[in-house]
């Protein structure tokens, strides 16, 4: 026990992509093919993965504004999405044989593409808490690659437990639970950082909350500076309570941010 409570939380995080990797978009693309294979047509099979899409794409512009803005502890709000994710995934396992069960299958690809909208912008915020703006690339690389690697796990996975498991091969999707429970269980590992410094934000002496080693330190130490001095700012009803915080208005209108989205407008 002392190694998990002693663990790097660079490797904790890495830990926790690689489940949520897993969970990916829900084995989407065997889902598919399983629910072609017990008699669904396949415009059905499409309107229903496509709905997730749909969903998560709405979602996304403002999940992680949610997020930033929250004060629940954002390790609880991770765990809440994945659970979520995982179980709304889950729901083709009790699909019956025939083109049936549309209205099942519809309603959780849409509570799967809103819980995991939230999962991205969790892992990126808790890394930025955790670790400052200096580590935050180096971090979320390494969060991204594990993550890519735990969705080809799960397809390795899911195939082997359908070819082991054949004819019932709707059992392959019971790896969607065992990520979502391993990622759920890494996530306590998770240090909570700083929840400020998870937004960006700066001190009111204007000195980035990241600039007191918790990049150096991987947020199992304290930082030296009390953190009262902003934390009060947050949570006052004082007028000044967001100072620091870019209004959507300024955030639309900056060049650089229409330049990004049209390029990933006319990329998609």
């Amino acid at each position: 026990m002392s190694f998990f409570k002693d663990m790097p939380p660079k490797l904790a995080f890495a830990i926790v992509s690689f489940f949520l990797g897993e969970l990916g978009d829900g084995l989407n693309i065997f889902q598919g093919i399983y629910l072609v294979a017990i008699g669904w047509n396949e415009g059905s099979v499409g309107i229903a993965l496509s709905t997730m899409g749909f969903t998560a794409l709405i979602v996304q512009t403002f999940a992680g504004d949610v997020i930033d803005k929250t004060s629940f502890d954002r390790r609880s709000f991770l765990s809440i999405a994945s659970v979520a994710t995982a179980i709304s995934a889950s729901a083709i396992l009790f699909v019956r044989e025939g083109n049936n069960d549309h209205i099942l299958i519809f309603a959780t690809k849409i509570i799967e593409g809103i819980s995991s909208s939230f999962i991205g912008p969790c892992v990126a915020a808790l890394t930025l808490a955790t670790f400052g703006p200096n580590k935050f690339d180096e971090v979320m690389a390494s969060n991204i690659l594990w993550g890519h690697i735990g969705s080809i796990a799960s397809a390795v996975l899911a195939g082997l437990a359908g070819y082991l498991l054949y004819p019932n091969i709707k059992y392959c999707f019971l790896v969607i639970g065992f990520s979502a429970l391993m990622a759920v269980g890494g996530i306590t590992l998770l240090p909570e950082g700083d929840p400020l410094l998870g937004r960006g934000l700066q001190r009111s002496d204007n000195k980035k909350v990241g600039d007191t080693h918790v990049g150096e330190l991987g947020g199992n130490d304290k930082m030296d500076e009390p953190k009262s001095n902003y934390f009060s700012m947050e949570h006052s009803s004082s007028p000044n309570a967001e100072v620091g915080v870019s209004s959507y208005r300024s955030v639309f209108f900056d060049k650089k941010t229409l330049v990004l989205c049209l390029t990933g407008f006319f990329f998609q």
